[in-house]
Parts: C-alpha cells; sequence; structure tokens
C-alpha cells in the first residue's frame, strides 16, 4: 500500500496536556477586504499554539484549532490576532470536550 500510494506516511500523535496546553478553542477568523492571504497563512504556521487551521466557506475565512497553555495562553493568542492589521474579526469558542478524533 506504501508503494501503491494509497498510505502517505505516518504520525506520532502528542498528548498537549503533557506539554501543558491545557485548553483548546476553535478561532474563527474573517480577514479585512484586500488582506495578503498568503501572507496571513505564512504567520499562522509561525506559531505554536496552532494545531490545525483550514480556510473555510461561511461567515469566516480561517477556523483555527490552538492548543495553549491555560487562559492566559489563548488570550495572547487572541490578541494577537487582533493585533493583526489584515484580521476583522475573530469568534473564539473553547472546546469542553473532545468527542471524536
Amino acid at each position: 500500500m506504501e508503494r501503491d500510494g494509497v498510505i502517505e506516511g505516518y504520525t506520532v500523535r502528542i498528548d498537549p496536556e503533557s506539554l501543558g496546553r491545557t485548553v483548546r478553542a476553535v478561532v474563527d477568523v474573517s480577514l479585512g477586504a484586500g488582506d495578503q492571504v498568503e501572507a496571513f497563512e505564512a504567520r499562522l504556521t509561525q506559531r505554536d499554539e496552532v494545531a490545525f487551521a483550514a480556510y473555510v466557506t461561511g461567515t469566516a475565512d480561517y477556523s483555527i484549532i490552538v492548543e495553549c497553555e491555560g487562559a492566559d495562553g489563548l488570550d495572547a493568542f487572541v490578541r494577537w490576532l487582533r493585533a493583526d492589521a489584515g484580521v476583522a474579526r475573530t469568534e473564539t469558542k473553547l472546546l469542553l470536550r473532545v468527542v471524536t478524533d
């Protein structure tokens, strides 16, 4: 299956809490008109808190899953986003319990 390209690779799963990342949240981000999408995406890839980010349809442009060191870490990440001149709006939802992963 590897040779046929069915299996593309293998992954290691790390428990975020073992690294002190006790708060998980989904942050929806809307960019302002004319913002440089590639530049915003490049900035996101530099943040350790970002576990997953996707360009999406709907009212937001991006949905981002972050794993932060407590509420203070989440607050710092959201403040970093809001300080970005290209970000017009954010909406944050705390993950209370993961049903399936």
